[in-house]
């Protein structure tokens, strides 16, 4: 497909530098703010350094460790190692970075009843959420958020219990470095999963560069360490579902991570029935909440249990959560009712 085509359908240039939008001493070193398009979404990195050097140094390594790693997880990149085990079904010599976040997804799956299930992509990509990939000589190009192709058509239930038959975590096949699928047109989405498990190698790099006060922000998938000045926590404001600033909360966060979903974020029909979390069990997308935030010890945990809450619904998702040590969620539902678990409150800045 011709550079023109794909931007035509919603693919934008990803500018390779990041843009600088703070930088300078302060009274507790040198602060260094920096944002970059990346994984369909826009990269945001807060950090505070002992010198400009080891500020750039460590910004420049999270950032290069974002662009290796995109280029293995991405199912839209068709070069990517994502992209040929799904083309394949089956992949004998995976890269550890591909092997690491398929585990993941398969204990997080594990661990919520089966409510997150990285096989549902062919589902997916039939509400519409299947867009053409981007061919190795565009890589530099990106997804705009919330310019996705949406079909008005529900899928009709012969092709709905076809693509059914090709959804169940049983049917992935692990073993050493191989993985592969039980049935023919299986694939796999880690969009519920990557973003934060990237996010958190991002973090370690900072760590390993010397950098133990900084805040990493990828489209709501947040990890943070430290404070950005002696004395005060970073703070992260939960996206109003309404897409304005009705925040359902603002929280503290020292160190940890925090993922929100939301049916708001991409939707492929006008009345928002089909988004881009859907429920293998049943083929549908859950609609009994809006957003769901969940805090935890690190990104793709947080990344992904969020998920896995929306499709477990109010109930069942937050009783997940208070059995799982050091997670809390916070749940709002279409109504705009809220529902923190019982930890949250020592998060929220509210009321203070």
């Amino acid at each position: 497909m011709s550079l023109e085509g794909l931007l035509a359908l919603g693919f934008e240039p990803a500018g390779v530098e990041p843009t600088v939008v703070e930088a300078g001493r302060a009274d507790a070193g040198y602060v260094l703010a920096l944002e970059r398009p990346g994984m369909g979404t826009k990269i945001a990195l807060s950090l505070r350094a002992d010198s400009p050097d080891r500020a750039d140094t460590a910004a420049r390594e999270a950032f290069a460790r974002l662009d290796r790693l995109t280029a293995l997880l991405n199912r839209y990149d068709s070069a990517s190692a994502l992209s040929t085990l799904n083309d394949a079904g089956s992949l004998s010599d995976a890269p550890p970075a591909l092997t690491a976040v398929v585990d993941l997804a398969l204990a997080i799956g594990r661990v919520t009843a089966g409510a997150f299930d990285p096989t549902v992509a062919p589902l997916v990509n039939l509400f519409g959420g299947g867009e053409p990939r981007v061919p190795p000589t565009e890589v530099g190009l990106v997804m705009a958020p919330g310019r996705r192709q949406r079909p008005d058509a529900a899928p009709d239930p012969a092709t709905l219990a076809e693509v059914r038959d090709l959804i169940g975590r049983e049917y992935i096949r692990r073993q050493g470095r191989r993985i592969g699928f039980a049935r023919q047109g299986m694939s796999l989405t880690l969009d519920g999963v990557a973003k934060g498990w990237i996010v958190d190698a991002m973090a370690t790099g900072l760590h390993d560069a010397g950098i133990h006060d900084f805040l990493l922000d990828a489209g709501g998938d947040i990890r943070a360490h430290g404070r950005p000045e002696p004395g005060r926590p970073w703070t992260v404001a939960i996206q109003d579902p309404d897409l304005g600033e009705d925040w359902p909360d603002v929280i503290a966060l020292h160190r940890g991570a925090v993922a929100t979903s939301g049916s708001y974020e991409f939707y492929f029909d006008p009345g928002r029935t089909r988004h881009h979390i859907v429920a293998g069990g049943d083929a549908k997308s859950p609609n009994e909440l809006v957003s769901v935030t969940v805090c935890a010890p690190d990104a793709a945990t947080a990344d992904a249990l969020a998920t896995a809450v929306f499709v477990l619904g109010p109930d069942a998702g937050s009783a997940c959560i208070e059995s799982m040590c050091g997670c809390e969620c916070l749940l709002v539902t279409p109504d705009g009712d809220r529902h923190p678990t019982s930890g949250w409150a020592a998060l929220s800045l509210q009321g203070r």
